[in-house]
């Protein structure tokens, strides 16, 4: 009985003991508690900011490139995680560019709205996106902590083993174990995924590194051919042009051979202009005068021409849709990309063949903008598909040497695409071969077909005083002896300043400007002095000019370097007889 009597003697205290253990117990569960919250919240939030670099690595081109697409397929790729509840990518001025929240009103609209901390259920982060260590924008996520049935659950074995004093001690510490392992786990786990996101970002670059040095080296070997073909070809022309000159020279030389070598000369010179040209289409900076053209009766008008062209052994065939909406183009230019097809269509069938040429309406890029197409389709030999991705290139060719530039097909590519439309090939080997052009419609009329051919004008002499402005001494002597020739009294400056003082001080009929200058172009030139000598015409003069070819020459008549006499006379006498009309 002594130890029963032992413990009613303490009995008093027990209840005393008793409320001490259990007030320790659950400040140390509450300690507990508290810590694994802690724990967990900080293992959360590295888990987070790992997820928010990597989704910033993998939108960083498309912040790079304004591809908002892109970035809001990657965001979207985080839906699967269910305690997302909201991911947002910012640009490098604070906007959203790529969003989704499960709670509508969660996500912050701006970057000065994103808060380190959110408070309450909510993790956060948000990181920077660099490129090259320029910061281009900003990745914020934000994931539920932990769903609150399961927190309670949690607490609830321990709230229970507060009750169980003895248990209560076992089973905390088992308890403390575990969340230290899982603690532990989360902590490799997010090591893990930063070596992984440092692994993706190293490959990344690489990649990157080795798309640019591809670009690079293929902008190379392009340049390297366009360069050689113009070198090539200028170098045959110039050859011609330099030994005629050479034998003008000598002394004694009988008049039929300096008429024969001057005109060797002059017919060289107008290749050499045409291959300039045949580049300026390629490049999209051809200058273009367009007319609103009925399709169909440009390809009839166009048969008698591909007849003599294509030889007999080339049968021709039309297959043209009626009722086509006009198509506004240059009609010369459009003539010669045609033409062009057709030559080379006539290339493919040595043996002869059919050349079918086929018009409909078709719809032009995602706009679906209403257009015209002519498909010509020739009977050929076909090319093989590894020539047929090179086509387009200037000066490639397969034909041999001698037979072609290889600037036909590149003229074609950059009339239709200076012209708002587009070009496609396909082809078959031993079938055959069917190039498309495709041209928008326009909203005028077509000219009838006889008012596209401009009847000759014959040219009465005229005279005036004429002012020329041009940077370069010789171009601007050239055409001042070129003007003298014509009869008129020239005056030259070399410069608009130039110009502007010399209207300011002299009378004169007409200018006749360089356009490319520096300090003041020929246009803004001829602006000014439509301030001041608004009855002054003015003529303008370019090889190439990128203002004319986007914006045009505002009503002004352009004369195309190289130019010849009587093209300048019949100019400058039109703009004359326009003055006299006016005054």
């Amino acid at each position: 009985m002594r130890p029963l009597t032992r413990l009613a003697q303490r009995w008093p205290r027990i209840p005393l003991a008793a409320g001490l253990a259990a007030l320790l117990l659950l400040a140390a569960g509450l300690a507990i508690i508290f810590d694994n919250e802690a724990a967990y919240r900080t293992q959360k939030s590295a888990e987070i900011r790992v997820q928010a670099e990597i989704l910033g690595a993998s939108v960083s081109a498309a912040l790079d490139f304004s591809d908002a697409p892109a970035a809001q397929e990657a965001v979207d790729a985080l839906r699967v995680n269910s305690q997302l509840t909201a991911a947002g990518v910012y640009s490098a001025d604070g906007r959203l560019f790529a969003s989704f929240e499960r709670t509508p009103g969660r996500l912050p609209q701006a970057l000065r709205a994103v808060r380190p901390e959110l408070g309450g259920n909510a993790v956060e982060a948000l990181v920077p996106v660099t490129v090259d260590n320029a910061r281009i924008g900003s990745v914020y996520l934000s994931a539920v902590r932990e769903p609150l049935s399961r927190r309670v659950a949690r607490y609830t074995v321990i709230g229970a083993l507060i009750v169980m004093a003895a248990l209560v001690v076992l089973v905390l510490g088992l308890a403390q174990t575990a969340l230290r392992r899982a603690n532990r786990e989360l902590e490799a786990r997010a090591h893990a995924l930063s070596e992984a996101y440092a692994e993706l970002k190293v490959q990344v670059d690489e990649r990157a590194r080795a798309e640019e040095q591809l670009r690079q080296a293929q902008k190379m070997q392009a340049l390297g051919q366009l360069t050689g073909g113009i070198a090539h070809d200028f170098n045959n022309l110039l050859t011609v042009i330099q030994g005629s000159a050479d034998i003008l020279r000598r002394p004694g030389l009988a008049e039929e051979k300096r008429v024969r070598f001057a005109e060797a000369i002059v017919e060289t010179a107008a290749r050499a202009a045409a291959l300039t040209s045949q580049l300026l289409a390629f490049a999209r900076r051809q200058p273009l005068k367009p007319e609103a053209i009925d399709l169909n009766a440009k390809i009839r008008g166009m048969a008698n021409l591909l007849d003599r062209t294509l030889g007999e052994r080339i049968r021709v065939e039309t297959s043209l849709h009626e009722a086509l909406c006009a198509v506004e183009a240059d009609p010369a230019q459009l003539e010669a990309a045609l033409l062009n097809v057709a030559v080379n269509a006539r290339d493919a069938m040595p043996d002869g063949g059919t050349l079918t040429l086929r018009t409909g309406h078709c719809e032009l890029g995602d706009d679906a903008v209403p257009g015209v197409f002519v498909a010509i389709a020739d009977t050929g030999s076909g090319i093989a598909p590894e020539v047929l991705e090179r086509v387009f290139e200037p000066f490639f060719t397969t034909k041999s040497v001698g037979r072609g530039t290889g600037l036909g097909l590149s003229q074609v590519y950059g009339f239709a695409a200076q012209s708002g439309g587009d070009v496609t090939m396909t082809s078959v080997l031993g079938e055959g071969t069917v190039v498309t052009v495709i041209l928008p419609c326009s909203e005028q009329e077509a000219a009838p077909v006889a008012a596209l051919t401009r009847p000759a004008r014959t040219r009465a002499r005229r005279t005036g005083r004429l002012l020329v402005v041009d940077d370069n001494e010789d171009v601007g002597a050239f055409a001042e002896a070129l003007l003298g020739e014509l009869g008129y009294k020239v005056v030259r400056v070399n410069s608009g300043a130039g110009a502007l003082a010399a209207v300011s001080e002299q009378h004169f009929d007409a200018v006749f400007t360089d356009v490319v200058m520096p300090e003041m172009t020929g246009i803004e030139l001829a602006e000014q002095l439509r301030a001041v000598a608004p009855h002054l015409k003015v003529v303008l003069t370019t090889g190439y000019s990128d203002e004319i070819s986007r914006s045009g020459a505002r009503g002004r008549p352009v004369v195309y370097k190289p130019y010849r006499l009587d093209a300048l006379a019949q100019v400058l006498e039109d703009v004359l007889a326009e003055s006299d009309r006016e005054g």
